[in-house]
């Protein structure tokens, strides 16, 4: 699998404020390979701006920033990096992901503490959750093409799933012809897993069937002028491709020069991994590099890893 992204690099002059972003691209590149991933809406509650962060630091905010009543799908989790490089669990910071007005994302990460959780609009049942934790773990899935901007098509209604499986579809919640989606994946069978945004700022995310979906020949439209590090791209590619939900899988991440390098090792202990192997000697089952300028993501032969 290969990823690129345009190249966007703001780079740091030669002054004092470089070694806050020497912090700063370490703490990001640190959280970037971290497996902690998840996925909600929450509005923003501050009555103050709430700043976007390059990094989970307390020292990484950036001029950017959100207001009272904006929502966002939070992607990602992470505790408080600070500058001695100690962390705080009292602090934690949420990888979020914005649709502007103009359609394009910003990504970035934001503290927790004002962000106000909404409910599902897909609440999954005990049956469907049941076969998800089941099946999912086989079900061939790929990170989304650059075209990932999908329209209904026909004349029906096209009925949201909780999971990918006829039995678990939404009684309620269905868009219509015309309506247009993003793709979070690519798979095999004919459920996409996609996200609607609406213009009422909601955001739901389920999956619909492919036979009523027509590709609009684009991709979404990110921006590249809010995070000057150069992990921000690898963060964000790591963050929409290497998802880990009902995988038994982990990350141990090492933040390189010019690239995040991952490697994936088998998970024996988490609730839906249960196993007999020691996880201090999981074995690996894949290496990713991810460069930090391009977003480019490449897959080492295991039989070399990478260079100590």
């Amino acid at each position: 699998m290969f990823l690129r992204v345009a190249t966007f690099l703001l780079l740091c002059a030669v002054s004092s404020s470089c070694f806050a972003d020497e912090t700063c691209e370490t703490i990001g590149g640190r959280a970037a390979g971290e497996a902690d991933y998840l996925f909600g809406v929450a509005k923003v509650t501050s009555p103050e701006r709430l700043h976007f962060y390059s990094a989970p630091g307390s020292e990484c905010q950036l001029p950017a920033f959100l207001v009272n009543g904006d929502t966002v799908e939070i992607l990602r989790s992470s505790v408080l990096y600070g500058k001695s490089g100690g962390v705080s669990q009292t602090h934690p910071f949420r990888y979020v992901r914005y649709r502007d007005a103009s359609g394009a994302f910003v990504t970035g990460w934001v503290t927790a503490d004002q962000l106000t959780s909404e409910p599902p609009p897909l609440p999954v049942s005990h049956e469907c959750q049941a076969w998800a934790n089941e099946a999912l773990r086989s079900r061939e899935r790929e990170a989304p093409s650059a075209s990932n901007r999908f329209r209904v098509q026909g004349q029906a209604r096209a009925w949201f799933y909780t999971m990918p499986n006829e039995k678990c579809r939404s009684p309620s919640v269905f868009l219509v012809p015309g309506d247009s989606v993003s793709a979070q994946e690519q798979s095999e069978d004919d459920f996409l897993e996609v996200t609607w945004y609406g213009p009422d700022h909601r955001i739901i995310r389920g999956w619909l069937k492919k036979s009523q979906l027509a590709s609009i020949d684009e991709g979404d439209r990110y921006r590249d002028d809010i995070n000057p590090l150069s992990v921000d791209k690898a963060t964000r590619i790591a963050t929409l491709s290497l998802r880990t939900d009902y995988h038994c899988v982990f990350y141990e991440s090492w933040n390189a020069q010019k690239e995040i390098q991952i490697i994936v090792r088998e998970d024996h202990q988490s609730a839906l991994c249960r196993g007999s192997a020691d996880s201090e000697t999981s074995p690996p089952v894949a290496y990713i590099s991810i460069n930090k300028q391009s977003g480019e993501i490449t897959w080492p032969d295991m039989a070399d890893g990478f260079d100590e």
